[in-house]
């Protein structure tokens, strides 16, 4: 058996530290809080969906949905850097995505169930990550208004790059939204319906 490899462990035995945690805000007027979870058989630490981001510069970063989808929470697999916790306004909808910009910015991308696309950029510095950064982690909201709000629910999302994200609507229809140039410039990039 290969010495580094895990069999089996429960999450927090791999990290020691404390999470620092970060609060993202909505612009959305009158935005609903997010419903609770009344299953009491689900522990507040149980992934609702995870995702895993492998690059030499950063080694390997554990994304998951946690807190009944209201916290995503960033966790190094590599490096003994403390994990960061976002909290958002709104039930995130799987799934969310990250991906390494650039070798000096991770680019966070999920949809909320208010119908909200939330880019977060988190600078990186190669395998300390951010740790001594997350002051500098800026959220940028985006309103998405071609979704039907009563059946976000059902809606599956994918990223297909730090440029696009993939939305399939309850009727059948894609709805697929792009960047354009990363939104750096105030522009809110365009939305494509595809039926």
């Amino acid at each position: 058996m290969d010495e580094l490899c895990l069999v089996a462990t429960h999450l927090s035995s791999l990290n020691y530290s404390p999470s620092s945690n970060i609060i993202v805000q909505t612009a959305r007027q009158n935005a609903p809080l997010p419903s609770t979870i009344h299953d009491n058989d689900i522990p507040s630490d149980h992934a609702t969906c995870s995702f895993v981001l492998t690059t030499p510069t950063t080694g390997t970063i554990l994304l998951r949905v946690i807190h009944g989808g209201v916290v995503v929470e960033l966790t190094s697999l590599s490096n003994p850097v403390p994990p960061i916790r976002i909290v958002l306004p709104a039930v995130v909808l799987p799934t969310p995505s990250l991906f390494l910009w650039e070798e000096k910015e991770l680019h966070l991308l999920l949809i909320t169930d208010i119908g909200s696309l939330y880019r977060l950029i988190i600078p990186v510095e190669c395998f300390k990550l951010w740790q001594n950064q997350t002051d500098s982690i800026w959220p940028r909201e985006y309103f998405i208004q071609s979704i039907p709000q009563e059946r976000i629910r059902e809606c599956a999302v994918h990223a297909q790059g730090s440029h696009c994200v993939a939305v399939s609507l309850p009727n059948g229809a894609l709805l697929r939204l792009e960047a354009e140039p990363m939104g750096y410039d105030g522009h809110d990039g365009k939305h494509t319906c595809f039926v």
